[in-house]
This record gives C-alpha cells, structure tokens and sequence, in this order.
C-alpha cells in the first residue's frame, strides 16, 4: 500500500495543478491546464445491423457535419484503422487530440467515400452557476492525469472542498457533451452549495495521459487518486481543515482505504463494498441473472458454476481465460473478455479481491454518510449496512446510513427495479442536493476526537 506523498511532493503537485483556479474559457483551450485537450469528433457511433458500424447523433454544425458525413454513414476505416465494432471506435477516440487531422472512411448507397477534417477540442463543462478549471497533476510514473475543480460562480477565497474518488469503469469524471449522470449532478449541485469540488481522472481515461485504461492495475489508479487528493489540500481555495472524500461505485471502497491513510474532515460514499470481492461478485451474479429473467432452478445450477469460477480467478489469482482452459465446462457462463472484466484487466481485480475491507471501515473515525439506492442491482443493500455497522461498532452514530427510494446505483431514480437495471428513462432528484448538503455542513463542523 503506497502511502501518501510528502509535504514537499505536495508542493510540486501542486505547482503542475497551478492553473486550476481561473474559470475555464468560452471557447476550449486547445490545452486547458497545461494538458492537451481531446478531440471532439461530431459524432458517436452504434453498431451496424449484418455488423460494423454506422454514423449516430451527427452534430449539427461540427467538424464531421460540415465534412460531409451523415448519420447512417457505415463507417469502415478511420485513419486506415479498421473499425468493426463501436469498442474500435471508442479505443481510437482517445488517440486524438484536439487540432489532429483524421480520416473518416465510409460506405453510403455501395459508394466509398473518404471524408477529411481537423478535430476541435472537446467542450468543457459549463453547469450553471458554477466555474469549471481544468488542470493536470504529474505522476512519479512520469505522466499527468486530469483534475477539474468546480466551484460557486464569483466565489473567491478557500472553500471547504469535496474531492471525488471515482468508478473502476473506463468512463470520463466528467460530460461535457450529454447528460450528466446522478453523480456527476449531485457534485454539480453541492459547488452550487458553496463546496470547491475536485474531481481526479483515472490514467489513460480522457484527456490523462499514462497507459490505456485497459491494462491499468488498481495500485496505477491509486497513485492518481493519492497524487490528486495532496493537490487538492494544497489549492489556495481549499480549506484543509474541512476537507472530505466521496467515492462512487468502486470509489466507495477506494475512499475510506484512502481516508485510513490521511484522514478527512468526513466521508461520503456511494456504492463500494465491505465485505471480500468474491463475496460481493457472487451477489452481484445471482441479482443479474434474476434481473435478466433467468428461471429460479437455472439461477441456482448457474451460482454453482460462479462459485467455482470466481474461486479461480479471483481466488487463484488466473485471468478468466485461463480459468476456461482448466475448466472448458464452466465456458458457457462467462461474459466478458478473457483478459479482464468490465474493460479492467484481471490484475485490477485480483488487487481488489486482496483488500480486507472490513479491517479498512473498522478504521474510519470521520463522520460518515453512506448513499444507498434501494434500486441499485450493482452493490447490495447489505454491504452498505455492514459499511455503517463496522464504523459505528468503533463510534456509535458516526455512520449515517440513508437509503434512497426508487434509486439506481448511479444516484438516478427510475420507475422500477427493473427499470434500473436496463437504464430506461433515468431522473435525477434535486432534494437529494439539498439532504447532501446539509448533512456536509452538520459533520464539518463537528469537533474532531
């Protein structure tokens, strides 16, 4: 376990987070934070009936659009790279920087046709009411990592600050373009509330450099988070007496393994687990199959086969496609890649199988907030009861366990339990900024054991 850098490192991460502060400009910096941008590319893609790809939500006016490409476009190539499925499109994305030249080629009515144009950069967020800064920490493995600040529109002076340890998933902390998800809008709301909210990107992941997502081990993301969160306490706008950690999905176990090491003023979490991995994967399979409509008897014959697998390669230590070569028999219910699960490599897995949590949450002394949705298919009910339990055995009621109706894991709320797990017609609940808030500014002004 790395520990947290030193003083004197702080002060140097800091010196690379130094453009942080000022809000970002109308029109992207082609390089905000001293760190190239991404390119904005005008378009997404899905896949194609027969196979490949076509051309979806053109963006009126963009690059692509005025290049001549039109939605329904079958896309075969991109800069002589063959583009077979969406995944080849999403990979290629991040290789392109803001101001690069592509090559789009495609197939329209039994016609090739190749279009060529430069890429913007990619938007920066703008929510309203609030100042967005992009900047950028150096990491000792000799890369940056992105870190956007949000903070009140006109505010000056430091503010208590949030810092967001997010997902394991190959997803940006931040959407410039779309939608924001539920967490993304609860941190938009609490900058809105007075807090100075920093968010710290994966390596590999948007603009960060360092290596693809992909093939990053839990330890890579933790030298991120722990260089970001020394960054952070070193801002001329933070507070370092009033300082708190949120962690989403699996930075609801990153976080309080991180509060263990340098402690906040409080602890926010949502999702996460407390017991052992192979535990919660187990849990998590059972409630797939049932939510995908598997018959009971099918269910059970199929948790069997899971335990024997998650034995191996969570256990073992194997990757999931050498648990298929011992075992061919246990092929038919394996998902994902052979290399890894949800786009992490078997590494990040094997690490995080191999964190006692329980020991970690019997070690938080921090006021504690745990966000359950009771919609939430991805980590149970009963890891968040026992998050609560283990900090309040050690402190009775410094754990407040909150379960949110109607919500999903991504702190959006949905018609059913159903609904939630197809993520048809997500809504976000305002009041859940407000119960956020005011539970933040009860617990930073708790005096401290």
């Amino acid at each position: 376990m790395h520990s947290i850098p030193s003083a004197s490192t702080a002060l140097s991460l800091f010196a690379a987070l130094s453009a942080v502060l000022p809000a970002a400009a109308a029109t992207p910096d082609p390089a905000p934070g001293g760190l190239p941008r991404l390119g904005e590319w005008g378009f997404t893609v899905q896949a194609r009936e027969g196979g490949g790809v076509i051309v979806a939500r053109l963006a009126a006016g963009g690059a692509a659009a005025e290049a001549g490409l039109r939605d329904g476009d079958h896309v075969s190539r991109v800069n002589g790279t063959p583009i077979d499925e969406p995944a080849d499109f999403a990979r290629l994305r991040r290789e392109f920087r803001a101001d690069a030249r592509v090559e789009v080629q495609v197939e329209r009515q039994g016609r090739s046709s190749t279009f060529r144009y430069r890429l913007p950069p990619l938007p920066l967020e703008s929510p309203p009411g609030c100042e967005v800064s992009y900047g950028a920490v150096a990491l000792p493995a000799g890369y940056r990592v992105r870190t956007i600040v949000t903070r009140p529109a006109g505010a000056r002076g430091a503010l208590p600050t949030l810092v967001f340890i997010p997902w394991l998933s190959p997803d940006a902390v931040e959407t410039p373009v779309g939608p924001p998800d539920g967490w993304i809008q609860l941190l938009h709301g609490l900058a809105r509330h007075g807090w100075q909210v920093v968010r710290i990107e994966k390596p590999g992941i948007g603009d960060s450099e360092g290596p693809d997502c992909g093939t990053n081990d839990l330890e890579t993301d933790l030298a991120a988070f722990r260089a970001g969160l020394a960054a952070a306490r070193a801002l001329p706008g933070t507070d370092t007496k009033r300082v708190v950690y949120f962690g989403g999905s699996i930075g609801g176990a990153l976080a309080p393994l991180l509060a263990v090491e340098h402690p906040p003023a409080a602890l926010v979490v949502s999702g996460g687990f407390a017991r052992t991995w192979i535990e919660h994967m187990l849990e998590f399979e059972r409630e797939r199959l049932a939510l995908s409509g598997r018959a009971p008897e099918a269910i059970n014959d199929a948790m069997r086969g899971y335990a024997e697998f998650y034995a191996l390669y969570l256990g073992a230590r194997l990757t999931p496609g050498e648990v298929l070569a011992r075992r061919p028999d246990l092929a038919p219910l394996w998902y994902d890649a052979p290399g890894g699960q949800f786009g992490r490599p078997a590494s990040y897995y094997h690490q995080v199988a191999a964190l006692n949590m329980e020991a970690i949450w019997s070690r938080i002394s921090a006021p504690t907030l745990i966000l359950y949705g009771d919609y939430d298919w991805i980590m149970s009910r009963a890891e968040h009861e026992r998050m609560a339990d283990l900090v309040n055995r050690r402190l009775p009621g410094r754990a407040t366990l909150e379960v949110l109706p109607r919500t999903g894991h991504n702190l959006e709320q949905f018609a059913s339990r159903a609904a939630s797990f197809s993520g048809d017609d997500p809504r976000f609940d305002p009041g859940l900024v407000e119960r956020v808030a005011a539970w933040l500014e009860q617990a930073v002004r708790q005096p401290q054991p």
